[in-house]
């Protein structure tokens, strides 16, 4: 493993966390969500990114994305991750994974992915 790739996998896990995470995202990030639902899009630009994406999860009352592991590939990493979520009383726990482009020490594009869509959907969706 190359010290970029070292680099790459650590901007991917602090992408992740509150505070090291608006360093880490690039603000012109474009991020894909996929599925039939309301929250289902591309978004273009960190404040699409922070603020449309999150108001068309809304009201969310939790939403927890752990990170079980990054893989990397030059500029692409894998992100396997565990989501919760907690929305009008109803509760998602899904296994899925995010595929990154990192350039310049920053998330410029992302693409997610879950192991069960139709269940996402269905919770946005209600």
């Amino acid at each position: 493993m190359t010290d970029q790739d070292k680099q790459n996998i650590e901007v991917v896990k602090q992408a992740y966390q509150d505070e090291a995470g608006k360093k880490a995202i690039s603000p012109n990030i474009v991020w894909h969500v996929p599925g039939h639902n309301p929250v289902s899009g591309v978004y273009r630009g960190v404040k699409a990114y922070r603020e449309e994406m999150v108001q068309r999860m809304g009201p969310i009352e939790e939403w927890i994305v752990d990170v079980d592991d990054v893989m990397i590939n030059g500029d692409l990493a894998v992100a396997a991750v565990h989501i919760r979520g907690k929305r009008k009383g109803h509760r998602v726990e899904l296994d899925g994974a995010h595929v990154l482009r990192v350039q310049n020490g920053q998330v410029v594009e992302g693409w997610g992915f879950v192991d069960r869509q139709d269940v996402l959907d269905e919770f946005f969706s209600t």
